[in-house]
Formats: C-alpha cells, sequence, structure tokens
C-alpha cells in the first residue's frame, strides 16, 4: 500500500538577481492562479502567493525527472530565467532576507515539516528543508487515530497566524499520511495615514457590481500613489503603510461589473507598468472596512495551470523518499484578512497532500464601492504576500 504525505510551506528572503527571478516567477504563478481561483459575484478571493509558491517549491525539492521539469514549468521558474540548480539557493536566500528587514510592520514566515515518527525523509531533503525553507521537524504519529498528529499541526498553524487560523485541518488525516509540510505567513500593517474612526460612515457598495448594499466605509484625504487609466479603464491607488515597506495597491476598474474581465486581461508586465505611472498626491479615499476568511483546495486550480504529474501515479518525489511509491492527493489552503482605519492584518496557511497511488496635483477622489481587486506587496523585495478579489460584502 503506497503511503500518504502532507505538504505544507512558507517563505522568507535575501536579495540577489536569482532572488529577483525568483520573485518574478512567483509573483506571475500567483497571478495565474488568482485567474483559476473560484469566482463569482457572491463569492470574493483571497490567498497568499508566497505561501502557496512557498509549498510548492518545497515540492519541488523533492520533485525528480518529468515531474521535476514540469513543476519548473509551470511554477514559472524557468520563464523567469531560474536554472533547477538555482531554484533553492534562492530560496534560502530570500527566507534569510525576508526575516531579516527591519520594518514598522510586522511579517512572520514560518515553514515546518510534520513527519510521521517511522518516516525515514531522504537526508538530502530534509537538509533542504531546513536549509532552503528554515522548516523544523515535528515528529508525529498519523497512525492510531492520527488525532494527536492533527493537534500538533494545528497548534503550529494556530501559533504562527497569531490564532487568526486557529485550525488547518478538523479531523484526523488517513492512516497512510506519512508527512505534512507546512507553510504560513502573518502579516500587520497599520496605515502610513490612518483614517480617522469619526468619518466612517455606511455607503453603498454594488455587490457583483450591480446589488447595492450598506457598508461601513472609511473616508479620508490622504498622501497616495494614484492614477487612472482612461484607455485601460480602471483607477488605480497605493496605499502605503507605516515605514512605506509594505503596501495594498488597489485595482478598481471603471465599469461596475468589470473586475472579472479585467482579471484575466491582467499580467505581471501590465501591473509593473501601472506601477511606474502612479503619481503621489492628495486623495478623497473612500475604503469599505472588510474582513475575509478563505479556505481553498487546490488541486483543481493548480491542475489547470498544468501540474499534474505531482498527483498521478507516476509522480517521481524520490528526492523525498527512497520508496518512491508518492503522490500528491490535495494542497489545502486557508487564507484570512482584515482592513479597518488602524490597516490590515492578515494571514495565511498552505498544504499539499502526497498519498499513495491507490490515493501634488489637483485632489481627486477614489471611491471603492464597487468590486475590485488588491494586492499587498513587499515595496522593497517586491514580493506580492497576499492577493485578493471583493466581489461581495
Amino acid at each position: 500500500m503506497r503511503r500518504l504525505i502532507i505538504f505544507m510551506s512558507l517563505l522568507v528572503a535575501c536579495w540577489s538577481q536569482k532572488e529577483e527571478q525568483l520573485t518574478l516567477a512567483n509573483n506571475r504563478f500567483g497571478l495565474q492562479l488568482l485567474k483559476v481561483l473560484p469566482s463569482s459575484p457572491q463569492e470574493n478571493v483571497f490567498f497568499s502567493p508566497y505561501s502557496v509558491s512557498s509549498v510548492m517549491g518545497m515540492a519541488f525539492a523533492g520533485a525528480r525527472g518529468d515531474t521535476r521539469h514540469e513543476l519548473s514549468q509551470c511554477l514559472g521558474y524557468a520563464s523567469a530565467g531560474l536554472q533547477d540548480s538555482d531554484i533553492l539557493d534562492a530560496y534560502a536566500l530570500h527566507t534569510h532576507r525576508l526575516r531579516s528587514l527591519e520594518s514598522n510592520s510586522t511579517l512572520e514566515v514560518a515553514a515546518a515539516a510534520a513527519v510521521h515518527e517511522r518516516f525515514a525523509l531522504q537526508s538530502a531533503y530534509e537538509l533542504r528543508l531546513a536549509g532552503s525553507f528554515t522548516a523544523m521537524l515535528l515528529k508525529v504519529d498519523f497512525e492510531n487515530g492520527g488525532r494527536d498528529a492533527v493537534d500538533t499541526i494545528n497548534r503550529w498553524v494556530k501559533l504562527r497566524t497569531h490564532e487568526k487560523i486557529p485550525r488547518l485541518f478538523n479531523a484526523p488525516l488517513e492512516s497512510s499520511t506519512r508527512l505534512v509540510l507546512l507553510s504560513a505567513i502573518y502579516f500587520k500593517g497599520k496605515w502610513e495615514n490612518e483614517f480617522e474612526k469619526n468619518y466612517t460612515e455606511e455607503g453603498t457598495f454594488l455587490n457583483g457590481g450591480t446589488t447595492p448594499t450598506q457598508v461601513d466605509t472609511m473616508t479620508g484625504l490622504v498622501p497616495v500613489r494614484h492614477q487612472s487609466f482612461e484607455g485601460l479603464g480602471v483607477d488605480v491607488a497605493e496605499l502605503p503603510y507605516q515605514g512605506g515597506d509594505y503596501s495594498m495597491v488597489i485595482l478598481l476598474p471603471k465599469q461596475y461589473d468589470g473586475v472579472e474581465v479585467f482579471k484575466q486581461n491582467l499580467t505581471d508586465v501590465l501591473i509593473k507598468d501601472l506601477a511606474s505611472q502612479l503619481v503621489d498626491r492628495q486623495v478623497r479615499v473612500f475604503l469599505p472596512k472588510f474582513k475575509l476568511e478563505t479556505e481553498y483546495s487546490l488541486r483543481n486550480p493548480l491542475q489547470n495551470l498544468g501540474i499534474r504529474r505531482i498527483f498521478g501515479p507516476g509522480a517521481d518525489l524520490s528526492g523525498i523518499t527512497e520508496d518512491n511509491d508518492i503522490q500528491v492527493s490535495a494542497v489545502v489552503h486557508k487564507a484570512f484578512v482584515k482592513v479597518n482605519e488602524e490597516g490590515t492584518e492578515a494571514a495565511a496557511v498552505s498544504g499539499a497532500v502526497f498519498v499513495t497511488t491507490s490515493l501634488g496635483l489637483p485632489i481627486v477622489e477614489f471611491k471603492v464601492d464597487h468590486p475590485f481587486l488588491f494586492f499587498i506587496r513587499n515595496t522593497r523585495t517586491e514580493d506580492v504576500m497576499f492577493a485578493g478579489q471583493v466581489n461581495h460584502l
């Protein structure tokens, strides 16, 4: 009987050309994933591209042959110019850099591997998890009911997300589980210019771009980077967090129900071009307060992006264990974000499950009153930490 493994991951950073290429790859992959995640006028989208990319990077570290090649192509490593031999070193540098950056915002990333107590990882793979992802090992027993193993994982998730995500799994995993790779990310930042709570009042938000509803809306005359792109039909504003090393970029289509079409046409090159044309100005901002909690099974979205071999009986994951009889059965992701007058608090955790084959200008208004996209990014490294689409409040 082939055995089950579960993956979850996290990432942090340093800087170099390899790191820049890794960031480019991860951001491109995150944008493609944003396009295939389930979305509707009644359903919001929120996830951490950084967390998902990290867990897939941990899978890449144990993949070999055609499975490794497919991951390199679909995760964007190849198109970003990264050689396979450079990828894990780039992760190591980047992980160190993100953890060492001084900031007025709080960013915490952590990785762990929950390993069945009688399951032997390849020593080289174990070293890679520690060296490239700073992953700690948690020895657990997935057999004998598996409750203690899940409790251990959930405690780790709860701790690393500051209790914003209290658990990843609600029930014991299959007894054939042998490995769970964990990735968690937590962010808390205060706006550079906080919104006055006294000015927050009910405002209209068009759910799905058509149905009006009343929501608490923050307002203020604040200095932001902003531009209106008439030809593209979108307004863009970048709201900085204290210190300026993190920001929230909001893309607001001019057409009330145009967010889905705009998203599908969005590219990383276009985002970079838009950002380069933003200018500093005083803007009257109207922004709804919101809190999103999401949970995704990413197997189908990832397969839609071309990642298929790791989910099948022919998966070559011999870099993880000498007994190459494992495959990925699922990838799980949970995320949380809260935006209010003070700033933003967000958290996310990702996992991939490996199973046996048997398993200065005039004041303008920026009124966010209909569906929009947003990204929380590190302005120094350009990593997109979180991405979302608000359709319904």
